[in-house]
């Protein structure tokens, strides 16, 4: 574990296999291990689906998934969720998933595990390691927009598989599991969860490129709202859907091959808007990704510069065109963000992630940590009854990437 030392992933491993041993047997024990760790976007909200740049960095809370090889004569893969509250154990049958969809939202733990099973046996070059036993934990917070689901997925997939070629074989393995559990993603929270660090994530190629940015004395603060989202249950979709139709009506207008919404000139844009070639919500949704474009190569280059005051500014810009015109925010996290915002040493705050609930995105000096915290718990907290709960407040550090522990290692869990 000497990759995540300092940061939660082992106590995750521990309890995972605690709660195997409860479950299963007492004498159940891991022959792999694979940590993955959840993710903030820092700027390029709803781009990346649009073929657009986003700025994201792996933060040290983690999932992990012990494995063990269930032999040839079990023909059941059998799950154990540690963090579920009910319905924790399940045994899945992998031969039977070939076609598998969800057909239920929000999805389930088991979903993407059934998502991940299906889309192993399409891939039989990547020598699945089934059928096997699992144990899973973590605490990567659920609803937050941490991207729970994608650390999930790819966790499961470095746990499951042996033959991958390239990074790019996982993320699109964890990508499909996600989608056939319901979830619409594109690949750079799986990216972002496999790359660590910071990275530049280029919607149109998918390409990462790792960043080293160096933020001082300065934390991203992530504040709950207390709105659980699933991005499977939002109108994530209907976005997807709203951009391609203005992909294609701005195609035919120009009369020219575009191939994202994020190649959108802003002079373009404008002549769309003056003819009024797009209905007005259309027009709203390609402002937002033309202009957010624009804001994540401006905060790029603020980020190498070590210019934190103009990168919040672009975040709370960022997270206000995310709320007027993509229309993806909600009104409670919108009030979290008024009230992190006039806390002093804050430099920015927004929403984050697919939206309509989740978390919102703030940074700041780590000493003015403890205001925040006690400003949000008086002008918000207090306000929802939600003062008393624990954990509403995270300060993030970034953290590696996705890995497979080693056998030794493992067997000393």
């Amino acid at each position: 574990m000497e990759r995540f030392a300092g940061t939660s992933a082992a106590a995750s491993a521990w309890r995972a296999v605690a709660a195997a041993r409860s479950a299963l047997a007492a004498d159940w024990t891991p022959d792999r291990l694979a940590v993955a760790p959840g993710r903030i976007e820092l700027l390029g909200n709803h781009v990346d689906y649009n073929g657009g740049p986003v700025l994201a960095a792996a933060i040290d809370r983690f999932l992990a998934i012990a494995a063990a090889d269930a032999g040839a004569a079990a023909p059941l893969t059998r799950m154990v969720a540690a963090d579920m509250p009910r319905d924790n154990v399940a045994s899945l049958d992998s031969r039977t998933l070939d076609d598998w969809r969800n057909s239920s939202s929000p999805p389930t733990t088991t979903d993407y595990v059934r998502g991940l099973l299906a889309g192993l046996r399409a891939r039989p070059h990547l020598a699945p390691r089934l059928p096997a036993s699992l144990a899973i934990a973590g605490d990567v917070p659920i609803g937050f927009g941490l991207s729970s689901s994608a650390a999930l997925c790819v966790g499961l997939a470095l746990a499951l598989a042996d033959g991958f070629a390239t990074p790019e074989e996982v993320v699109l393995l964890a990508q499909e599991a996600e989608h056939r559990a319901g979830t619409p993603c594109g690949t750079m929270d799986q990216s972002a969860s496999l790359a660590g660090g910071v990275i530049a994530f280029d919607g149109a190629t998918l390409g990462v490129e790792r960043l080293t940015p160096d933020l001082g004395d300065l934390v991203f603060a992530v504040a709950d709202s207390g709105v659980e989202r699933s991005l499977g249950a939002s109108s994530y979709p209907r976005r997807v859907a709203e951009s391609r139709q203005a992909l294609d009506m701005a195609r035919r207008f120009f009369g020219r091959e575009m191939p994202h919404l994020a190649d959108l000139s802003a002079t373009e844009l404008a002549v769309l808007e003056r003819e009024q070639a797009l209905p007005d919500v259309l027009a709203r949704r390609a402002r937002h990704v033309v202009e957010e474009t624009a804001r994540v190569g401006a905060g790029r280059e603020a980020m190498q510069r070590g210019d934190w005051a103009r990168f919040g500014q672009l975040m709370t810009a960022s997270g206000r065109s995310s709320a007027t015109l993509y229309e993806i925010s909600h009104p409670r996290v919108e009030a979290l963000v008024a009230a992190a915002l006039p806390v002093p040493g804050v430099l920015g705050a927004r929403m984050m992630g697919g939206g309509e609930g989740g978390a919102a995105l703030i940074l700041l000096p780590r000493d003015a940590a403890p205001s925040l915290e006690a400003a949000l718990h008086e002008r918000y907290y207090a306000r929802h009854s939600m003062a008393d709960r624990p954990g509403l407040v995270h300060l993030c550090a970034f953290a590696p990437g996705a890995a497979v522990v080693s056998g030794s290692e493992v067997n000393r869990i």
